[in-house]
């Protein structure tokens, strides 16, 4: 019955995914929101989607360690496995502004996070929600002072509002059942093979809530929409960290504590490195070749198989 729920889970998770990703664009063009928004905002929150109900789910039901390792292994996932890929098939570009406020905000972010599992004692509510306002600020800055300057012309999909209202509700009403099928699967498995549930977050978890980033950026990596492939990725990073890190800290309450003896410093490292790639490719404006995207392909592989070995 685990293997059912984690395979149907993850089917629910990858389709559901898609549709909150068309829905989200659309809905955007309907109100006539600019790409670069659409690609750091509502594609990006949006296939983050599925690690913010996994991640809510469990930490809910008392897992915060397969919450975190969702998402530091999402991260981790996004670069090396969505990023990867995507510059197998073609070469990525990153934005001539070798140090835009996103990147910014993902190392921040990044540096906040990892003093929060190791160096604070004390959680409560209120830093969950400094996490989301955060958040919030950094999306009600994006609006209001990047929109128009990252304006250009949008192809639009012959939705109406009434239909794109309907494949968006749909996308999350499938993402909360995907979520729901592959937490119990996966816990369950974890505990058939005496497995620590940061590993099932850092792995199968993770894996799974990523595909919607890995097919939302080939994609548009094939339609030569370079600030949408890696946009994505860089917000979907931002609202892991910052919109599910809040979130599990709000739902798990003081069993976020116990994390800094659950998580070692050896689950953390690719998901610092994730973020440092990031940072290095927007600062030196270099281009992600096939050979680049290879060599994240091939360490992600690695490191997975590694984690599940050990």
């Amino acid at each position: 019955m685990m293997w059912l729920f984690i395979i149907l889970g993850l089917l629910i998770l990858v389709s559901s995914g898609d549709f909150l990703v068309r829905g989200s664009v659309a809905l955007a063009n309907i109100f006539k929101i600019s790409p670069y928004i659409i690609a750091a905002t509502f594609i990006a929150f949006g296939t983050s989607a599925p690690e913010l109900f996994v991640s809510g789910i469990a930490s809910y039901s008392g897992h915060p360690a397969a919450a975190i390792g969702n998402i530091l292994g999402s991260n981790f996932a996004n670069v090396f496995l969505a990023l990867g890929m995507t510059a197998v098939i073609i070469s990525i570009s990153t934005p001539k502004n070798k140090f835009p406020l996103e990147i910014k905000i993902l190392l921040s972010s990044t540096i906040l996070l990892l003093i929060l599992l190791y160096y604070i004692s004390i959680i409560n509510c209120l830093i969950g929600l400094l996490l989301l306002g955060m958040l919030l600020l950094y999306i009600i800055y994006l609006i209001k002072f990047d929109a128009k300057k990252n304006y250009e012309n949008k192809k639009k999909e012959n939705l109406s509002l009434s239909k794109s209202l309907f494949i968006f509700i749909s996308g999350l009403v499938g993402i909360s059942l995907g979520a729901y099928l592959l937490i119990e699967g996966s816990i369950e498995l974890a505990k058939y093979f005496g497995i620590r549930e940061t590993v099932i977050g850092l792995g199968v978890l993770a894996f799974g809530t990523s595909l919607p980033e890995v097919a939302t950026s080939i994609i548009a990596a094939i339609k030569k929409e370079n600030s949408i492939a890696i946009g994505n990725i860089v917000g979907s990073n931002i609202f892991n960290i910052l919109g599910i890190g809040g979130v599990t800290i709000l739902l798990s309450g003081n069993d976020f504590l116990k994390l800094n003896n659950v998580i070692s410093i050896y689950d953390v490292i690719p998901f610092i490195l994730s973020t440092f790639i990031l940072v290095y490719f927007y600062k030196f404006n270099t281009s992600i070749n096939r050979t680049y995207g290879i060599i994240f392909v091939v360490f992600y592989t690695i490191w997975i198989l590694s984690i599940f070995l050990n």
